[in-house]
């Protein structure tokens, strides 16, 4: 299997509402960086579910996983730690350095050489002052 894919199960008991929470924040990161994956419900076989634990290494694993292509990228708290130290990028495509599952928005802008980091993509805005706006004359309304 090619891509980035999320390990996650739609079926959990009682003990293990952590589990879907950890699962929606990962899938609320990825899609609020637009980040392109696959969710792959380990509860609708069992297959799945091995091939998850062993790609994580884990008989034990439990969801969420995350996995680039055939290449482990690790579990939720490996995730959150990426986050937090704004590693993700690395993390997520330590399989494939040219970053292919990382895809803006079609409207974003190209980034400029030089720099990296997604903020140095958003578009420049100029700044507007009296100076800079359009001379025109004052509107003359008639009497009323």
């Amino acid at each position: 299997m090619s891509g980035l894919r999320v390990y996650s199960t739609s079926v959990t008991g009682s003990r293990e509402v952590s589990i879907k929470s950890q699962q929606s924040e990962v899938t609320r990161i990825l899609d609020g960086k637009r980040i392109q994956y696959q969710l792959v419900d380990i509860s609708q076989d069992n297959a799945l579910r091995d091939e998850m634990r062993a790609l994580a290494g884990n008989p034990k694993a439990t969801p969420p996983q995350i996995v680039n292509g055939d290449q482990y990228c690790g579990d939720y708290e490996l995730f959150v730690e990426a986050v937090e130290q704004n590693t993700l990028q690395e993390f997520l495509n330590q399989a494939c350095p040219e970053f292919p599952c990382w895809t803006p928005s079609p409207h974003s802008p190209q980034p400029s050489t030089g720099h990296e980091g997604p903020f140095d993509q958003l578009p420049v805005i100029p700044i507007l002052t009296l100076e800079s706006l359009p001379k025109s004359r004052p509107l003359l309304l008639p009497p009323l």
